[in-house]
């Protein structure tokens, strides 16, 4: 709205001596920045940690130090679960990528989900039930996967450990714990193991080589980061059905080319169509992402037919 009333008359008073009777003044609007408030409201960091955190006799600095799941573990899972309650969850989940989850799995993640509930069979009463040991930890079948076929009972289990560096996030009604897999022997059953100890490596060796350069960081470590730019095809989902390839492995390896190539770039930079779902499909992804704090703030058609990018 116009920022003052006075202002609002005065436009309305002009408007009697320039329009035709017939004609209805419009008051300008200004931009607003409220309906994106909910930035980040789905990710259990900065403002949002904190906020919960200091119900507890707590703030969302501890959460900077991996050490808290040593030490305030039970803390941080209560400021988790009023979290989740206060907007509407009721499970939980260790959320980890399992071996070839970036490959012939097409993405999938592994999760097993239970609720934060705790049933009382004499009474039948119900309360919330979450603490340290369900935040930090977990255990399940881990003898499916290719970890060397470790059927004995004793060793068949897969361990589950928070991954301090990625946030806790929330969809629906669940909240997912990035987590890292490993086997009875330690062996990584996940994609985020290998990375996590290549990321300690290139820390510890980074520092080692600034250090012979003369320049000292102390405690701090050496961060890899990897651009939020994603470039990727939307293909309409009946297509999808009818090519095998797409489906077993993930990209085109039978049939002609397109049609058409980037000769006239009439797809490269083209505004997106509102004639089709492609856009659509964008304009959700951009809306899902902002809750979770992932600010992808530029979208646009790429070279090749049907595809495109997201970028910060």
């Amino acid at each position: 709205m116009l920022a003052t009333t006075a202002a609002a008359r005065s436009l309305l008073r002009a408007s009697r001596f320039t329009t035709p009777a017939t004609t209805v003044a419009v008051v300008r609007s200004f931009a607003s920045i409220e309906p994106y408030s909910d930035y980040g409201k789905s990710v259990f960091t900065g403002r949002v940690a904190d906020e919960y955190l200091k119900k507890h006799g707590s703030s969302g600095d501890i959460l900077k130090d991996p050490s808290w799941t040593a030490s305030h573990s039970d803390t941080v899972a209560k400021a988790v679960l009023d979290w989740a309650v206060d907007r509407g969850a009721n499970t939980y989940c260790h959320w980890f990528q399992p071996m070839a989850s970036s490959g012939v799995r097409h993405g999938q993640t592994g999760q097993v989900q239970n609720m934060m509930m705790a049933f009382n069979r004499t009474t039948n009463d119900i309360e919330f039930d979450f603490d340290g040991k369900n935040l930090t930890k977990g255990e399940t079948d881990g003898s499916s996967y290719p970890n060397g076929g470790l059927r004995a009972t004793h060793t068949a289990g897969g361990y589950l450990a928070i991954d301090t560096s990625s946030p806790i996030f929330l969809r629906g009604d669940t909240i997912f714990i990035p987590s890292a897999f490993v086997s009875y022997y330690g062996a990584a059953l996940d994609e985020k193991t290998p990375l996590l100890r290549s990321n300690a490596a290139l820390s510890k060796h980074g520092k080692r080589l600034l250090a012979h350069l003369g320049l000292d960081i102390g405690d701090q470590d050496v961060i890899s980061n990897i651009g939020l730019e994603q470039e990727f095809f939307l293909v309409p989902r009946d297509q999808y059905y009818r090519r095998p390839d797409l489906q077993m492995a993930g990209r085109t390896i039978i049939g002609k080319d397109a049609p058409r190539g980037q000769e006239m770039c009439d797809h490269y930079m083209a505004p997106p169509s509102l004639s089709s779902p492609a856009l659509a499909c964008m304009q959700e992804i951009q809306d899902e992402c902002w809750r979770l704090g992932i600010p992808l703030k530029t979208r646009h058609r790429e070279v090749a037919p049907n595809q495109y990018e997201f970028a910060p």
